[in-house]
């Protein structure tokens, strides 16, 4: 097994940060601990490629925003956005970034990429690989695979609930979840589901729980089959925004009125609530925010400064438009 940034903090008689803060401003740490440091890294031949870096005090200024294939599409709405931002924000500060798949890790390796953003779910070889180079990585829109990477994430629990109290204060008591079914978020808005209509004193009915692939198509698919029950949901809640595309197909090819005869409600607050009509309802994430935050943070680790906080938590709010 790889030797990790922890071993070589143990072995050198420091901490993490310290060890950070040696490959990454060198001319910040003493003389003594900095050899130190280097020694014990050596011995333990833990990333060659990041000693090289830090005896020569210089970095390449370059970041991965890296999203796994197996969850998202790389053109995404709502990735989209973290991407663009995350952009912006690395430019001010001197950063270019490279977009890619996790699958295709070895490209932005050879990029000599100083840090990365997890954008979505991350698998633990790639985050292996990443400690192996003593490469900081940060993590958005999903919980933290690792507790040594740093996340950005969303309450989805909060923001599910939000959408279920609304639709049921309108007067529907038979609300369906469509859910993507590789999300981590599932488990969130399952829980959410649940205690709300448990709040209402409403009955729990597995039909009308649909988990989905994140497609329009599939998804359409899915909740044309909820739909032709006799007591089919008056009311959807989608957890992203091409659910909720989906969903709003499958309604009007049944000849469904939206949102009089079914009213629909999406995730993530995308530009794809826009392109719809009528306009979609949603629950509005804060991708630029998270994507700014994400960049910011991850520059901070590459430049070997201590980080406020590691775990950010955003607010998500409801954003009601004419599919409720």
């Amino acid at each position: 097994m790889a030797a990790t940034i922890a071993d070589v903090a143990n072995l050198a008689g420091c901490s993490i940060t310290t060890v950070s803060r040696a490959f990454s401003v060198p001319e910040k740490v003493r003389p003594q601990t900095r050899e130190r440091i280097l020694q014990a890294a050596e011995t333990l031949r833990y990333s060659p490629n990041a000693i090289a870096r830090a005896m020569v005090h210089q970095r390449n200024h370059n970041l991965a925003f890296v999203v796994d294939p197996w969850q998202y599409p790389i053109m995404d709405a709502f990735y989209a956005e973290i991407a663009g931002a995350v952009q912006l924000e690395a430019e001010q500060r001197g950063y270019c970034v490279y977009t890619t798949a996790s699958d295709r890790r070895e490209l932005f390796m050879k990029k000599r990429v100083d840090g990365v953003i997890l954008a979505g779910r991350a698998d633990e070889g790639l985050l292996s690989d990443l400690r192996g180079q003593g490469i900081p990585a940060v993590q958005i829109n999903d919980r933290p695979a690792s507790d040594d990477v740093p996340s950005i994430t969303t309450d989805h629990y909060q923001g599910a609930c939000q959408a279920l109290e609304h639709l049921i204060a309108q007067g529907h008591t038979r609300v369906g979840l469509v859910t993507d079914c590789r999300l981590a978020r599932l488990t969130d808005s399952r829980r959410a589901y649940e205690d709300v209509l448990c709040r209402h004193g409403l009955p729990f009915h597995p039909a009308y729980i649909c988990p989905v692939e994140p497609h329009i198509e599939t998804a359409r698919q899915a909740v044309d089959r909820m739909l032709a029950q006799s007591d089919a949901p008056t009311a959807l809640f989608c957890m992203n925004d091409c659910l909720a595309v989906g969903a709003m197909k499958a309604a009007v090819r049944r000849g469904l009125r939206v949102p009089d005869e079914l009213a629909i409600i999406g995730y993530d607050g995308s530009s794809l609530c826009r392109a719809t009509e009528p306009e979609l309802s949603s629950v509005r994430v804060d991708g630029s925010g998270m994507g700014r935050r994400g960049a910011h943070m991850l520059i901070d680790l590459i430049e070997g400064r201590l980080l406020s906080e590691s775990r950010v938590v955003m607010q998500p709010e409801l954003t009601l438009r004419g599919t409720t």
